[in-house]
C-alpha cells in the first residue's frame, strides 16, 4: 500500500500536488466553462426534459446532413495527460443505430478550431452501437485506437455522419476524467503492492473519490454483481457539506444497476429525507419532558467524519461516524436530559456479489457529556432509513405508485392488492426466521429492501403492537379498528418496521418511497427490554427479552433490483441457508468468534460457528497461509459467498486456490483482495455452494 501512495504522489501536479478530479463538460446544461459550439440544422435541444441518464435534463439531438454537438471552453486546454478519458451516455430514442463521430479540436486565438483527432463513437459504446431504448455509457479513451491522440484539446463535437437525417437521439452526463491509479481519483485498488502480484483487471472493483452527484461529493464504487453486470453506488460523504435539501450526507445517495431496459439510475428523493442508510431513533415518551426538541431527528441532518477503511482490489469497506441526541426519560436520573451518543456505519462493497452490506454500532459508553447510564434511555431503531426513488425515476413526482410492501418478522407478510392501499388483502401467515422488509412497484419492475444478516432470535427485530394477527390474513377481519380507524391493514403505529405506513391515508395509494426498520422501545438503553411478539405487547410470544445497553449492533443487505426476480427473497433464502451450513477446516480453522459490531471492543460467538454476520462473511483462520475448508449445506445454495481468512501474513495472493480439485483462475474464479493491516485475504469465490461437499484449498 504505500508503494502504492508514494506513486500517486509522484504523479500529482506540483501546483497544489492535489488529484486531478473529473471535469463536468455537460449536467443539465454546459458546466464548467464549456459553451455551445454546435453547428448545422437543426440545433441541439440542451434542455431535453426526457429522457435524461441523470439529473433533470439531457440533450437531444437529431443529425442531419453532417450537423453537430459542439461544446468547446476556448479559456482552457485540456491535455491527455490530465484528462484521457471522455464519459458519457448516448440514448438511441426509439429507433438505435444512430452513426455519430467523435472530433476533438483545438482553438487558436482568434477563435479558430483545428481538428486534432476524429473517430466513429461506436468504437468506445458499451455494446458497440447505439441502442434503442435505452442509456449506454461511452468511454472515450484518447490516446488510444482509433483515435490514438496525445496532446491538448479544447473542443469535443459530436457529429451526425452521415448526408441524410437520423432519428432523434439523447446525450448526458458528459465528463472529462483524469486517469486511473497514481495521479487521478479513479483506483483500481492493490495495483501497486508489490509482491509479485499483477495489477488488476479491468473487472476489479472501481473506487472514485470526491466524485460529485446530485449535490453532495461523495465516492463512487463500481463493482460487478454475480451475473458479471456492473453495478454503481455513491456513498455521500459527512464531514461537512450540505447537500440540496440540507442534507449531511453519510449516506447511500446514488445506486445503478442493469436491467433489460439498461441502465437504472436510482437517486435520493428531492426531499429532505432523500438518501439512505441513515440513522433515526424515536423515543418511547416522544417529546414529553424536551420541550420543543426533536425525539427522533433524521440523522442525515448531522455532520460526523468518514474513513477509507479498506481500499482493495475487489473489496472495500467506507465509515461514517457521528453523534446523535438522545433523551433520557422523564423518570432517568438526571431526567430529559440530552446525550450525544457515538454511532458508526459501515459499508462493505464486494465485487462479485450483489447487494452492498450495511453495518451499524451504537456505543451508549463513548456519549458526551458522558456515558449513558443503564436504563436512562428507552429507544428503539428504525435504521437503515431513507427514501430512494427505486425505479429510476428523476424525481419524486414521476414515481411509480407503490404495488406492495412486504416485510418478515416472525411471520411474512405480503399486501395483495396492487396498489397498496389501508384497504389492501393480505397475508401475514407463512413462518419466517429472518427479519426483512420490502417495497416494490410494477408499474417499473423495481424493488428495495433490506435483510438482516441474522436470524430473529439471534438479533430481535421488529417491533410494537398488531402481532397478535402474526399466522392469519386479511380475510379473518379488519387489523386497525382502534381510536377511530376502520382499514384492512395492520395499524400505521404497528408495522414492525416503518416504511409508507405513514404516507397512506384512508383508500389512496402513494408513491412515497421511505423504506426503514423498527424495533420495540428498549432496544437502546434498558438492561433489559421485552422483545418483539412479547405477551408483554399483545404478542403470542411468552416474555423474552434481551439487552440494550451498553453497545447495541446489527447489519443488513441493502437490496435493489428487478421485483420480478424477487431479489429480497433470495437473499433471505441464503441468510437461511447459512444457517444450515456446517463449515470445517483440516487445515487452518473455522473462526468461533469475532466483533460483536463495527468498531466494537467487543466478542461474540458466531452463530453458526464461522458466520461474520458484521461483514456477512464466512471467516477462517490461515495455518501458515494454507486453508482447506469444506462447506456442508443441509440445503439451498451460497451464491458467490465472501470469504474472510484471517492470519494471512503473506505479502501476497495465494499461490494456488482450488475448489473441488479445481484451479481457479486469479480475478476470475476468486476475486481476492488483501488487507495487511488486518491480516486478512477476502475472497468472492466464483462459484455457487450446493450439497455437502464444497471443498476449498488456499495454498501459500
Amino acid at each position: 500500500m504505500a508503494v502504492r501512495l508514494v506513486l500517486a504522489l509522484l504523479c500529482l501536479p506540483l501546483s497544489g500536488l492535489l488529484p486531478a478530479q473529473s471535469v463536468p463538460v455537460y449536467s443539465d446544461s454546459l458546466q464548467s466553462g464549456f459553451a455551445d459550439y454546435s453547428f448545422g440544422a437543426p440545433a441541439p435541444n440542451f434542455a431535453n426534459p426526457a429522457p435524461v441518464q441523470s439529473g433533470a435534463a439531457s440533450i437531444a439531438f437529431t443529425g442531419n446532413d453532417f450537423n453537430a454537438i459542439g461544446m468547446a471552453n476556448i479559456n482552457v486546454d485540456y491535455s491527455t495527460a490530465a484528462y484521457p478519458t471522455i464519459r458519457l451516455y448516448v440514448h438511441g430514442g426509439a429507433s438505435g443505430g444512430q452513426q455519430l463521430r467523435i472530433y476533438l479540436q483545438t482553438t487558436d486565438a482568434g477563435g479558430n478550431s483545428t481538428p486534432v483527432a476524429d473517430a466513429e463513437l461506436d468504437s468506445y459504446i458499451s455494446g458497440g452501437a447505439i441502442a434503442a431504448n435505452e442509456w449506454r455509457e461511452v468511454l472515450v479513451q484518447i490516446t488510444q485506437p482509433p483515435l490514438s491522440y496525445s496532446g491538448s484539446y479544447d473542443r469535443i463535437d459530436l457529429q451526425s455522419d452521415i448526408a441524410g437525417t437520423q432519428p432523434v437521439l439523447y446525450v448526458d452526463s458528459i465528463s472529462l476524467e483524469p486517469p486511473s491509479g497514481g495521479g487521478g481519483n479513479l483506483l483500481f485498488a492493490d495495483g501497486f503492492e508489490g509482491g509479485g502480484i499483477p495489477p488488476p483487471p479491468a473487472s476489479a472493483l472501481q473506487i472514485e473519490r470526491d466524485q460529485m452527484v446530485g449535490g453532495l461529493l461523495g465516492d463512487r464504487y463500481t463493482w460487478r454483481d454475480h451475473n458479471d453486470q456492473p453495478r454503481v453506488a455513491v456513498l455521500a460523504h459527512n464531514d461537512g457539506q450540505v447537500g440540496p435539501q440540507g442534507q449531511r450526507g453519510g449516506e447511500l445517495w446514488e445506486y445503478r444497476y442493469q436491467t433489460p431496459g439498461g441502465t437504472r439510475i436510482v437517486r435520493a428523493t428531492n426531499q429532505f429525507a432523500g438518501g439512505f442508510g441513515y440513522v433515526v431513533s424515536h423515543r418511547a415518551e416522544g417529546t414529553t419532558g424536551i420541550g420543543g426538541n426533536d425525539d427522533s431527528p433524521l440523522g442525515h441532518g448531522f455532520s460526523g467524519q468518514f474513513e477509507r477503511v479498506f481500499e482493495g482490489r475487489h473489496h472495500a469497506i467506507l465509515r461514517f461516524t457521528q453523534r446523535y441526541p438522545r433523551y433520557s426519560r422523564t423518570t432517568a436520573n438526571p431526567p430529559n436530559t440530552q446525550y450525544q451518543v457515538p454511532v458508526t456505519i459501515e459499508w462493505v462493497i464486494a465485487n462479485g456479489r450483489d447487494h452492498p452490506l450495511w453495518a451499524m454500532t451504537w456505543d451508549l459508553t463513548g456519549a458526551l457529556p458522558n456515558a449513558v447510564p443503564v436504563d436512562a434511555l428507552e429507544d428503539d431503531t428504525r435504521a437503515p432509513y431513507g427514501e430512494m426513488l427505486f425505479d429510476g425515476s428523476a424525481n419524486m413526482a414521476a414515481h411509480s405508485v407503490i404495488a406492495g410492501v412486504g416485510w418478515g418478522d416472525r411471520y411474512k407478510f405480503a399486501s395483495t392488492g396492487n396498489p397498496v392501499t389501508f384497504d389492501s388483502q393480505w397475508t401475514w401467515n407463512q413462518p419466517n426466521t429472518v427479519p426483512y422488509v420490502k417495497l416494490w412497484t410494477t408499474a417499473i419492475d423495481a424493488t428495495m429492501g433490506t435483510v438482516q444478516t441474522q436470524t430473529i432470535t439471534q438479533q430481535d427485530a421488529g417491533g410494537y403492537f398488531g402481532t397478535d394477527r402474526w399466522n392469519s390474513t386479511s380475510a379473518a377481519g379488519l387489523a386497525c379498528t382502534v381510536f377511530g380507524n376502520n382499514y384492512r391493514m395492520p395499524c400505521d403505529f404497528n408495522w414492525p418496521y416503518q416504511s409508507i405506513n405513514y404516507s397512506l391515508f384512508g383508500a389512496s395509494s402513494t408513491n412515497n418511497t421511505r423504506l426503514a426498520w423498527g424495533a420495540n422501545f428498549g432496544w437502546l438503553g434498558q438492561q433489559s427490554y421485552f422483545v418483539h411478539g412479547s405477551a408483554f405487547y399483545g404478542g403470542p410470544l411468552a416474555n423474552a427479552t434481551a439487552s440494550g445497553w451498553p453497545r447495541k449492533s446489527y447489519a443488513t443487505w441493502v437490496v435493489l433490483d428487478r421485483h420480478s426476480l424477487d431479489p429480497v427473497g433470495a437473499q433471505v433464502a441464503e441468510l437461511e441457508t447459512v444457517q444450515n451450513t456446517v463449515v470445517t477446516a483440516t487445515i487452518g480453522s473455522v473462526n468461533t468468534n469475532g466483533p460483536a459490531g463495527v468498531a466494537r471492543p467487543d466478542t461474540v460467538n458466531y452463530n453458526p460457528v464461522g458466520w461474520n454476520h458484521v461483514r456477512g462473511a464466512w471467516a477462517f483462520s490461515a495455518s501458515g497461509n494454507s486453508l482447506d475448508a469444506n462447506f456442508a449445506l443441509a440445503g439451498g445454495s451460497l451464491i458467490r459467498p465472501l470469504i474472510i481468512v484471517s492470519n494471512w501474513a503473506a505479502a501476497g495472493f495465494p499461490s494456488v486456490v482450488r475448489f473441488n480439485g479445481a484451479v481457479l483462475a486469479l480475478d476470475v474464479d476468486y476475486l481476492p483482495s488483501l488487507r495487511p493491516g488486518s491480516n486478512e485475504l477476502w475472497i468472492t469465490l466464483g462459484r455457487n455452494l450446493n450439497g455437502a461437499g464444497n471443498r476449498l484449498e488456499i495454498l501459500p
